[in-house]
């Protein structure tokens, strides 16, 4: 069963604390953790010394961590240095040796890693001692079958002798290379899971030495407990320990908040390749033709400067506090100090209560018009006097569950919704209206300028749960600013929130929201006459003067489409009388009777009268429609 006395271990950092050579050890301890929810953990471990060598072994992975993290808090002075053995990888151990490659698996790469060097081969047919001058692959045939063999070259003071690699074929070499082949295969071998580090101080009287380092560690997961019927909030958080030993009476501190960290390799050595020297053999020297001058040029010795900055710091973000576990908002992240100690093996998981905080919770019905399916939720309302950290929301009351609720966190005295079920059979019924209100116009060269005021009222409405005792609406932004509303108004991300009192299980929000645009109409176009279309339907309010100057404009603009039409009518007339003219004409050519001949040339007459006339007509229509264009300009200018 897991206790309150709660516990963390200091398995992961086995240390042991040295007073001077002659001086009993004395082992560090894990005394405090910070676990972060980003996977990254601060150890302290405490050692009590009476010298000055301190000597301590962390997990082989965290190397590096302590390298580039390490702090050391010593009350009497400084440290010396840090020191641990460097990494016996198979790389660094051969690569002064024959074996730079890596370590030979089989025979053939062994004697080519030991081309230039004397060795022994015993196959069955005897040994060949010699220096290794390479390898020959050819094929044999043994037993009738067709094999590939590989065939060593060796030097000696016969000659140069070929030795086959028979399955079996023994080698023989130096004490050297011996040595540095068991070196570097024990290196590769290692299977030590930690590492030693001899961490040398100052001073030497008796005192406490704290150590921290930074490393990587598994997160806590955060949730929450919303009690409806206790009217409390409890904050749960699961960690495990998987550091490889147990936390023994360890103080904890559970972290917030996503810093930036990387992960370095500062414990391997690094080598870094030279360049090749240039080419130093004297080279011929050559002479360029010269093209001439064109003139006189002002020389100038100036020096260049270089220009150094300085990185200012950036502000941390505000603070708050916490009252049951003892709670701190630094560098933006939130920290939560357990008041009791924990115990925790290796290997276990622990899920703890941080967190209990009494609140009065509010139950809403929460309708979001800002998503595409527009359910009615309940919705508990919580207000913190200190900052929370996000995790999802087990909601219950004393019946039993009633829902899970998402849960991004908040700062000390906001206040957050949960939404965490949907009603069952709710609708809310949505009105909306528009109008647009003209508050100015400027005319100028035919175009006018319109200013109107658009204004947009919105009526959410609905039964309730008899349990709901607020009304909430999330209404979309993009219509315009928010001027009016009948109950407590929020801005949130995309959304107006408004909050009304639920009275005999119904709710109803209203809100307004207004906007200024502007819109250019060219008189005489077809968008003046949409504007007058939608002046007409009501969608368009107008004061006494500028209803006015519309309703003789649309009167005007009446007279200018029926002379409009009058034009085109005449205009038809007029193709009609030039196509009977034509076959008139035709017609008359082809007739030799005097009778006949004069009644199409009568006929003939009277189109080239009538066409005179259409054009007349035209033209007295042509200029009563520039009257009335310069009549509808000066009802405009007028205002």
């Amino acid at each position: 069963m897991f206790r309150p006395h709660f516990t963390l271990s200091a398995a992961l950092l086995a240390s042991t604390c040295l007073a001077g050579l002659a001086q009993a050890q004395s082992i560090p301890e894990i005394t405090r953790i910070e676990l972060g929810q980003a996977g990254i953990a601060r150890y302290t471990m405490t050692a009590e010394t009476t010298g000055n060598l301190i000597t301590f072994t962390v997990p082989k992975g965290a190397s590096s961590d302590v390298l580039a993290s390490l702090v050391v808090r010593d009350p009497a002075g400084g440290v010396v240095d840090l020191q641990t053995e460097t990494p016996g990888s198979a790389t660094a151990a051969l690569r002064e040796t024959a074996f730079a490659a890596g370590i030979p698996t089989d025979t053939p790469s062994l004697l080519a890693a030991l081309t230039g060097q004397t060795v022994t081969l015993t196959t069955s047919l005897g040994s060949t001692t010699g220096q290794v001058m390479g390898l020959r692959r050819f094929d044999a045939v043994e037993d009738g079958q067709r094999v590939d063999r590989m065939a060593a070259l060796l030097l000696n003071q016969s000659g140069v002798a070929e030795v086959v690699l028979s399955p079996g074929t023994k080698v023989g070499f130096s004490e050297a290379a011996a040595r540095h082949l068991a070196e570097a295969m024990a290196s590769a071998q290692n299977r030590d899971d930690s590492r030693r580090f001899d961490l040398t101080l100052e001073a030497e009287s008796p005192r406490s030495v704290d150590l921290s380092y930074v490393t990587e560690a598994a997160a806590w997961k955060n949730s929450w407990r919303l009690l409806l019927d206790e009217g409390r909030l409890q904050g749960w958080a699961t960690f495990e320990n998987v550091s490889g030993a147990g936390w023994d009476d360890v103080q904890l501190t559970l972290t917030t908040g996503a810093p930036v960290a990387y992960r370095r390799d500062l414990i391997d050595p690094l080598f870094i390749a030279r360049n090749e020297s240039d080419d130093t053999a004297p080279k011929p020297i050559t002479a360029k033709a010269d093209n001439g001058v064109t003139g006189l040029m002002n020389l100038y010795n100036g020096t260049a400067q270089s220009e150094s900055r300085t990185l200012r710091p950036m502000p941390a973000p505000p603070s708050g506090s916490a009252s049951e576990a003892a709670a701190s908002n630094d560098s933006g992240i939130l920290r939560y100090t357990l008041p009791e100690t924990v115990d925790l093996e290796n290997g276990r998981t622990a899920n703890l209560m941080y967190l209990d905080l009494p609140i009065e919770p509010e139950i809403r019905g929460l309708y979001r018009a800002t998503e595409r399916s527009r359910t009615l939720l309940l919705a508990a309302s919580i207000t913190a006097d200190q900052p929370l950290a996000s995790g999802l929301v087990s909601v219950q009351d004393a019946d039993g569950f009633v829902g899970d609720a998402p849960f991004q966190g908040m700062l000390a005295d906001q206040t957050r919704l949960l939404p965490f079920a949907s009603v069952s059979g709710g609708a809310i019924h949505t009105d909306s209206q528009a109008i647009a209100r003209l508050t100015s116009i400027v005319h100028q060269e035919g175009i006018l300028t319109l200013e109107l005021l658009r204004t947009r009222t919105t009526t959410y409405s609905g039964a309730l749960p008899e349990m709901v005792d607020l009304f909430t609406v999330e209404h979309p932004i993009g219509y315009g600013a928010l001027d009016s509303s009948n109950g407590t108004a929020e801005r949130g991300d995309g959304f107006y929130r408004v909050t009304v009192p639920v009275a005999d299980g119904t709710g109803t929000v209203r809100l307004v929201e207004k906007e200024t645009v502007q819109k250019q109409v060219r008189l005489g176009a077809g968008d003046f006459g949409s504007l007058l279309a939608e002046i007409e339907a009501g969608q368009i309010e107008l004061s006494q003067d500028y209803r006015a100057a519309f309703d003789q404009a649309s009167r005007l603009k009446t007279q200018f489409e029926a002379a409009q039409r009058e034009v085109s009518s005449v205009r038809n007339r007029y193709s009609s009388l030039v196509g009977e003219q034509e076959r008139l004409r035709e017609n008359l050519e082809s007739v030799t009777q005097e009778a006949l001949r004069n009644r199409y040339l009568t006929a003939l007459d009277k189109t080239e009268t009538e066409i005179a006339n259409s054009f007349d007509r035209i033209d007295q229509l042509e200029t009563r429609m520039s009257e009335i264009e310069q009549q509808v300009l000066a009802v405009f200018a007028a205002l």
